[in-house]
């Protein structure tokens, strides 16, 4: 891949990924599932028992986060650091977030590494999201 396309590659994942945070932020809940393309694929291999693992097509991711934002609220993320791939239409995002659970008021501060695949219009095909569930786990833990 010349430095044109690797430019070119890591502006698409730097606005993937701007996208993906300030919707989030901003509550834009409807807005940020669009970022998906129909039959996107969104893995969570370090979920814990009782959490899904994979969510197969945007339906089923915009039905998640709605589930998920009335359980917590995220207060900021880092700038994510973007390590384009050699692959096309593929990169790797690390970032963290703040936040708290609305059940116990507890803080949310995790820690990502997201290996992104994307199709030629920018639309995020599939998400595989590495993060600590011992994190989530800790924030709706009631004493």
């Amino acid at each position: 891949m010349n430095d044109t396309n690797k430019q070119m590659e890591k502006n698409v994942a730097e606005h993937i990924m701007h996208g993906f945070t300030q919707l989030l932020l901003e509550r834009k809940l409807d807005q940020w599932a669009e970022l998906f393309a129909a039959k996107a694929v969104f893995e969570f291999p370090y979920s814990p028992a009782g959490y899904p693992q994979q969510l197969n097509g945007s339906a089923a991711i915009s039905q998640h986060i709605h589930t998920l934002f009335e359980q917590m609220e995220i207060q900021e993320f880092s700038e994510p650091v973007i390590m384009a791939s050699q692959d096309t239409n593929q990169f790797v995002a690390e970032f963290t977030c703040k936040g708290r659970s609305l059940i116990t008021n507890k803080p949310y501060h995790q820690a990502y590494i997201s290996v992104v695949t994307y199709d030629d219009n920018g639309k995020i095909t599939h998400y595989k999201d590495y993060w600590n569930p011992l994190v989530v786990l800790e924030s709706i833990e009631t004493e």
